[in-house]
């Protein structure tokens, strides 16, 4: 029975196989980490974004003259949209760790707690400058946002 020996092709061919798998392991052991990181950071963003983005879409919704103002409600500073009818307020404010919104009747008083909670945050505050309002968000984890919106119809008085 003849033996055979390996010759330089067939190791060249496997040692270039090794290669490649350990390159692999490489790129896909880096990806994950990217992946991991991304994640996290997507997660640590989420409160302030959605609170964000649901103060925009309800403050470009309800952009009409003088119905938008920025109002101290107990010990909270709430975003104050008065309903069409002059009658109702809707109120968006933080507390107890979350952002909230309530719709209330001007006649009627109310319980802060009675907000329905929107999304997890430690803070939230509004300051308006001319026809511009800035509102900032403290997330969870300790991190702001803010985003400054131009509120076309004018900002009402503090109330």
């Amino acid at each position: 029975m003849k033996k055979k020996a390996y010759t330089v092709d067939t190791i060249f061919v496997l040692v270039l196989f090794v290669v490649f798998s350990i390159t692999v392991l490489f790129v896909l052991m880096s990806g994950a980490g990217v992946y991991k990181d991304t994640q996290s950071v997507m997660t640590e963003r989420y409160e302030e974004r959605t609170c964000l983005s649901y103060i925009s879409a309800k403050v470009n919704h309800f952009d009409e003259k003088g119905i938008i103002s920025v109002a101290k409600i107990g010990n909270c500073q709430a975003l104050a949209i008065s309903a069409d009818d002059g009658n109702g307020v809707t109120y968006i404010y933080c507390k107890d760790g979350s952002v909230r919104e309530i719709l209330v009747d001007k006649s009627r008083d109310f319980n802060l707690d009675e907000g329905l909670e929107i999304v997890k945050a430690k803070s939230l505050a509004f300051s308006a400058d001319g026809n511009l309002l800035t509102v900032t968000c403290t997330g969870d984890t300790g991190k702001s946002a803010s985003v400054t919106l131009h509120v076309a119809s004018g900002i009402g008085g503090i109330e």
